[in-house]
């Protein structure tokens, strides 16, 4: 039975999304209505995932999640919203969701997301430590260095790296991206593009001149990381 965090304060919507998701589901659905309620019950009980509304009082989704990635928690996060505009969705998702659905929506599209967060492997990666030139991601501790110092990555982008890094120097392609960093294949390519973007400057601000390593777009297939022989 896989027990779910229903974050929501429009109580008609929160009975229709957990009488949907029970039913014919092996799910347990608890729902709160605000964001301090959630963190309460995020503390005392282990979560298969959580649905966040984007709109809650006093403290809004994205701040919500925001708070628990920081404090630790790995739990994969569908946020719910009316906002739709491609800045929306960017922020919700770099608030540490791990997918986003825009209302009006399906019952069945939701629990198509639900099923895709849930079916994400744990462990897609067999090495607790991967190293590539002067990078080094270690995923036990949940930490990356370039040359001794540590990156500060978000979680998507720390996953992004690793995934990339245990793939060195084959090209990943978008939907193993969507798949494996998200758990979803309903992600936008504005998304990947935004977490792709914002981890090569990092990775690139703590290189030396020396260093000869790129993480590259490969048009029309995807992303590598690729470290030249020598600098190995």
């Amino acid at each position: 039975m896989k027990l779910i965090l229903l974050v929501e304060d429009d109580e008609k919507l929160a009975s229709t999304l957990e009488k949907g998701l029970t039913k014919n589901e092996p799910y347990r659905v608890h729902h709160v209505p605000s964001a301090e309620e959630a963190l309460l019950k995020a503390e005392s009980h282990r979560y298969d995932a959580m649905i966040v509304d984007w709109l809650l009082p006093e403290m809004n989704g994205p701040e919500l999640i925001e708070e628990l990635r920081e404090e630790g928690y790995t739990t994969p996060i569908l946020m719910l919203t009316v906002r739709d505009s491609v800045d929306d969705r960017v922020k919700g998702l770099e608030s540490g969701a791990d997918d986003y659905l825009s209302k009006p929506f399906d019952m069945k599209e939701v629990k198509a997301r639900v099923r895709a967060l849930l079916r994400r492997p744990a462990e897609w990666t067999a090495l607790d430590e991967i190293t590539a030139g002067p990078l080094t991601v270690n995923s036990a501790r949940q930490e990356a260095h370039v040359n001794g110092h540590e990156l500060d990555l978000r979680k998507k982008e720390f996953d992004l790296l690793r995934l990339l890094a245990d793939q060195e120097p084959n090209v990943v392609s978008r939907s193993t991206i969507a798949e494996r960093v998200w758990g979803s294949d309903y992600v936008s390519d504005n998304s990947i593009d935004v977490t792709v973007s914002g981890l090569r400057k990092k990775i690139e601000g703590a290189m030396d001149e020396t260093d000869d390593m790129r993480l590259e777009t490969v048009r029309g297939v995807g992303y590598r990381l690729k470290v030249d022989e020598e600098s190995t």
